[in-house]
């Protein structure tokens, strides 16, 4: 019983590892993640306040333009939980904080 999962596969003799196409991502792909709001923020559009540490299912992407002594800047897409609006917030290593856009 201890040899029915198979600890070794069988590669034919002309296999080649090359042939195998890699899934590439772009630089800036946008990944899903739980997020927590480090700051209260607002919606512009409806006016609902989100208190500091409410969760979110948001997307994040790093900022390929802009640095900040070497630093890398990220950007977090969020929904507002009243309206459904789209709000961003940008990582700001030179004043040790956030900006939030709606």
């Amino acid at each position: 019983m201890t040899e029915r999962k198979g600890l070794n596969q069988y590669y034919p003799a002309e296999f080649d590892r090359k042939k195998i196409s890699r899934l590439l991502k772009p630089k800036n792909h946008q990944k899903k993640i739980r997020f927590m709001l480090p700051v209260p923020a607002r919606c512009r559009k409806c006016g609902n306040y989100m208190s500091e540490g409410t969760k979110f299912n948001s997307r994040v992407e790093q900022v390929t333009e802009e640095t900040y002594l070497g630093i890398e800047i990220y950007r977090f897409y969020f929904k507002c939980t009243n309206c459904s609006a789209e709000l961003t917030i940008k990582t700001d290593p030179t004043n040790c904080g956030y900006l939030l856009f709606a």
